[in-house]
């Protein structure tokens, strides 16, 4: 994994995620992978990928999954864990401290139901490798929930807000852009990229979404709960819309392991 302080330095990251643009981010994301998840939970289990502080470990386990939140910070795993306490879930979650890389050794084939893998892969070494190895972890029919940070919405974000011309351009074909909240180097995908990586590893992609298509040229600090349910109603409308998904932060992408994409894994 490419060493950045976001592992280390989780009290930072888990302030960013109270602001109105890191509730948007979880809430949106959220809620867009919720409506393809299984309606019988009981005998599920899930895995969140580099799940950080555990936001969408908490949601599955309130809805009855069972859990594995796995992270390489053992940080962001005790804040995790203060978070299922609150929401009366901890005894649904296990708490995995290690690295992606590890997942062949920790988990066996076709273990889980649900993966959720959300704004990792732009800290992996190789995002093919990492997708290929949680693919191997998903059982037939399970689905996985993929966001990334969108290289159009970077572009975007320094043209508009920063009025920097010259970094817009350049990011058009960036490998990698400077991360707001830590000033460290941030890897940035293309749609295609996304759907290339599923591709290659034989997932069916059942649903693309833009997580925040205009939130971020507000420059809106405070927002009452009135505001800040119908910018995010609006902001769940034109994700789900290509012409403005397009154009979002980040890129949510939903798949699923069928039977087909099964033997295609385990030829890799």
């Amino acid at each position: 994994m490419l060493d950045t302080p976001r592992f280390q330095d989780a009290a930072k990251y888990e302030a960013y995620l109270k602001t109105p643009s890191g509730r948007l981010r979880s809430a949106l994301a959220w809620e867009n992978a919720r409506g393809f998840l299984p309606v019988d939970t009981s005998k599920g289990r899930a895995l969140d990928v580099g799940g950080g502080t555990g936001f969408a470990s908490v949601q599955l386990a309130q809805m009855g999954y069972s859990v594995v939140l796995l992270d390489a910070s053992e940080e962001m795993l005790r804040i995790a864990r203060e978070q299922a306490a609150t929401g009366n879930v901890a005894a649904r979650i296990s708490f995995c401290h290690g690295d992606v890389g590890q997942l062949p050794e920790l988990f066996d084939a076709e273990s889980f139901d649900v993966v959720v893998c959300h704004n990792l892969l732009e800290y992996v070494e190789s995002p093919s490798a990492t997708v290929c190895d949680i693919a191997k972890v998903m059982r037939e029919d399970a689905m996985l929930s993929l966001m990334v940070r969108n290289r159009a919405g970077e572009v975007l974000k320094d043209a508009i807000k920063s009025h920097d011309w010259r970094l817009a351009t350049a990011n058009l074909e960036a490998e990698t852009v400077v991360d707001t909240l830590y000033r460290e180097p941030t890897r940035v995908f293309a749609p295609a990229e996304i759907l290339g990586l599923l591709a290659l590893v034989g997932l069916e992609v059942v649903s693309e979404h833009g997580v925040r298509v205009f939130f971020d040229y507000l420059g809106l600090e405070n927002l009452t709960d009135a505001a800040y349910a119908q910018v995010f109603e609006l902001e769940s409308t034109l994700g789900a819309r290509p012409e403005f998904g397009a154009i979002a932060r980040y890129i949510q992408v939903i798949a699923r392991r069928s039977l087909a994409s099964s033997s295609k894994v385990a030829g890799l």
